[in-house]
């Protein structure tokens, strides 16, 4: 039996392929490529593929109008299924400092942290929707960028949430919601 056992350990021996196996480390030179880089800048002037409808320019995708201004309205549909997704994302990055019903009292509190900004306040409820848009992206104050772990179709729906619970005065049961209700999120100026 102890025999067996040394055979089978012997194969897990450092041989080096698995302890060491081929790949470029971030930033790491290459001979690979002419310029000596690992990894390579995208063509210029090309784009990613985004939809067949959708400029890179949109208000979709930028929280912007033509203008770079904030955009104010919405500018995709507001549904039960947007504001669920605003919620379900809610739930995962802005509970843990905004509490559940955006009052800013959330976990974060008792270990030192400042207290957040009340979603359901006049400061926030003034705010045009691509306004908290560029929140969400790049962050403010003591908040940090959230721009690549949501997509801009969740900053959205975090925002029909957040419109929802300032109807609401807290958080809200989006199946609940009403189409006037829905309506009235759709049309926040």
């Amino acid at each position: 039996m102890l025999l067996g056992a040394l055979l089978l350990l012997a194969g897990c021996a450092e041989t080096g392929q698995m302890e060491n196996q081929p790949r470029y480390d971030t930033l790491s030179a290459s001979q690979l490529f002419a310029d000596g880089r690992s990894a390579q800048s995208p063509i210029s002037n090309t784009v990613p593929y985004l939809g067949e409808n959708v400029s890179p320019d949109s208000p979709e995708l930028t929280g912007l109008d033509e203008n770079g201004a904030p955009y104010k309205a919405f500018p995709v549909p507001v549904d039960q299924k947007l504001v669920q997704l605003g919620q379900q994302r809610f739930n995962i990055y802005c509970i843990p400092c905004h509490g559940p019903g955006g009052a800013g009292d959330g976990k974060i509190i008792p270990f030192g942290f400042s207290k957040p900004p009340d979603l359901l306040g006049t400061a926030v409820r003034d705010l045009a929707n691509g306004d908290i848009f560029q929140v969400i992206e790049n962050g403010r104050g003591k908040m940090y960028s959230y721009g690549y772990r949501v997509k801009p179709d969740e900053r959205w729906a975090i925002i029909s949430y957040i419109r929802a619970m300032q109807l609401k005065n807290g958080a809200v049961k989006p199946g609940d919601l009403t189409s006037d209700d829905l309506k009235q999120i759709g049309s926040h100026p």
